[in-house]
């Protein structure tokens, strides 16, 4: 889109930016082989990485199990070797040839017991070596680039910008407008969902006032060169602590679209996390004042330097601790809400991937339309979309009902949130869902061009399903969800000041909000204005809310349902 708007407004770029760049990609992406190539496994990594490929893929049972057994003696053989060596001794210490014998098959056992525990301990350090990922998104082989340099040539080409300039998310909200747009903040709005797993919560991509740094030695294992140069000079002077050059990550809108990208990305462990920097410790110090030239300083400036004897003070940051970012789907898997409003002026849509139990039978051909047809559904009617999800953890195995069960309880830590905002009405009509088969998708690294195929044929028709989208119909439905939680909102705000429902001890707290008085402890309104508009606001509420208590009329009545409800929560 950056390009695109670039090349209308009357820029000279490459024939591959903008719009038209973009099949290409879609092309690249939908070759066999393509995908898997990108993941690149760190040196020592590459026998673990096979096995969580096919662990995780659609192959069966017998050939999962016997990639395991061959896995455990190439990542360690030592262990194994040397295991079975010291119990076939004890054997022939004990009793000789028919001692070995005799202990062969539960020296066997046990010795690949040892190197199943020797082949986790040696995958972990690799792991940890390459910042808790088995993948670090770049690659060792400049001819065939990795995921990372993949991703940071195609943003670069598709915005018409040079690999050493990064595209920013300043770049897109400075982008040239359409004739005709909207008035808008930005020309182009992207927002990311990552996750700190330090601070076991999600943040919202480009990082608002957070301060994070980061060092430039684990950044050059996940960026390119050109990317993490670009951020070195951005960051300035760099700060030494304990031993360590830190450089603070650019804020905002100047932080660039691949860092964002990358922090988001899906797969935990099998992609390396994203360490930055926060102060830990900070300690007021004094550094010495040069002599300025000027002589006429005003009070503030001389007194200033009476109390610091001349010197420079304030904190400075004496220790840093590490943040790891991660998948944003950790804690937010639909984050459709950071595109919204109150009452939106046009529509966002969402593509929701779905692994239904009892999924339809979807042809392996492009021919079988009406089986497409059936694994891509958008709700077209208000009665539509509703319906709570259902995964069975039924199964005649006792284990694997066991295992179904835990698994449905980490989904539901997970997705809850993200399933009840599916569901509501005025988001569901503009969610399209698509089945995925066991074989589509999610692991499945090396998939057949066929499922390639398949997958971009369903891809295409979520795309066609929105042509049909209602906007009239929708932007009604958001109008009265508003109007519904707004009212029952200010309802209950007026009921606090009514006097029967008050709490005696706790009267001094409700008339500072209503009058004024007494003093507020702490988050004082900071003028005589800001104060009047305070106990404005309180009024009106109050007073909406007591003609709708006696008068009505009911906005609830006849509202979509399930009903939507307001409540303060933080930004993130």
């Amino acid at each position: 889109a950056c390009g695109d708007r670039h090349q209308q407004a009357g820029a000279h770029l490459p024939g591959d930016a903008g719009y038209g760049g973009l099949s290409a990609v879609s092309a690249q992406l939908s070759r066999r082989g393509f995908i898997y190539s990108l993941f690149q496994p760190a040196r020592g990594a590459r026998a673990a990485y096979r096995l969580l490929v096919v662990l995780t893929g659609n192959a069966r049972l017998p050939h999962k199990l016997l990639c395991l057994a061959v896995a455990v003696f190439e990542i360690a053989p030592l262990e194994v070797l040397v295991s079975l060596a010291l119990l076939l001794g004890l054997g022939w210490w004990g009793g000789g040839w028919s001692g070995v014998a005799a202990t062969l098959l539960p020296s066997l056992l046990c010795a690949y017991g040892a190197g199943v525990a020797g082949a986790a301990l040696r995958v972990a350090r690799v792991a940890r070596r390459n910042l808790l990922g088995l993948c670090s998104g770049l690659g060792r082989d400049a001819r065939t680039p990795a995921l990372t340099e993949w991703l940071h040539e195609c943003l670069q080409q598709l915005s018409g910008k040079p690999l050493d300039a990064p595209l920013t998310f300043a770049d897109l909200h400075d982008a040239p407008r359409y004739a005709g747009e909207p008035d808008s903040p930005h020309a182009i709005s992207l927002q990311m969902i990552t996750t700190c797993v330090s601070h076991n919560e999600p943040r919202t991509l480009p990082l608002g006032g957070a301060q994070f740094w980061f060092l430039r030695e684990e950044f050059e294992q996940l960026f390119p060169a050109s990317v993490v140069q670009w951020l070195v000079t951005q960051a300035g002077p760099p700060l030494e602590v304990e031993g360590r050059r830190y450089y603070h990550l650019p804020q905002g809108p100047k932080l660039p679209v691949l860092v964002a990208t990358r922090m988001s990305l899906s797969f935990p462990l099998l992609i390396s996390a994203v360490p930055l920097h926060e102060p830990s410790r900070r300690e007021r110090r004094c550094e010495p004042t040069a002599p300025a030239a000027d002589q006429e300083h005003n009070v503030a400036d001389s007194m200033e330097g009476l109390t610091s004897a001349g010197q420079t003070c304030g904190p400075v940051i004496t220790a840093f601790r590490i943040c790891w970012f991660s998948d944003g789907g950790i804690s937010s898997n639909f984050p459709i809400h950071l595109f919204d409003a109150a009452l939106p002026r046009w529509p966002t849509f969402a593509i929701n991937l779905v692994y239904p139990q009892h999924a339809e039978d979807v042809s392996h051909g492009s021919s079988d339309r009406q089986a497409l047809e059936h694994a891509v559904f958008l709700p077209t009617e208000n009665r539509h979309g509703w319906q709570r999800t259902y995964q069975s953890i039924a199964t005649p195995l006792a284990a694997a009902e066991l295992g179904r069960f835990l698994f449905a309880v980490v989904a539901t830590m997970q997705n809850w949130r993200d399933l009840l905002q599916a569901r509501a009405p005025g988001y569901r009509d503009r969610i399209v869902h698509v089945s995925l088969q066991g074989d589509e998708g999610g692991m499945n690294l090396d998939m057949p061009q066929e499922v390639l195929t398949r997958i971009a044929d369903k891809g295409s028709l979520a795309g066609a399903r929105f042509c049909s989208f209602s906007f009239e119909n929708h932007y009604w439905i958001r109008w009265r969800n508003l109007a519904s939680a707004y009212q029952r909102y200010t309802l209950e705000v007026a009921r606090t000041d009514d006097p029967a429902q008050q709490v005696l001890a706790y009267r001094a707290a409700y008339s500072m909000v209503a009058r004024g008085e007494p003093t507020p402890p702490s988050y004082k309104l900071g003028s005589e204005d800001k104060r009047l508009a305070s106990q404005q606001l309180w009024g009106l509420m109050v007073e909406q809310g007591r003609t709708w208590e006696d008068l009505g009329p009911d906005l609830t009545d006849g509202a979509p349902r399930p009903l939507p409800q307001m409540k303060v929560t933080p930004i993130y």
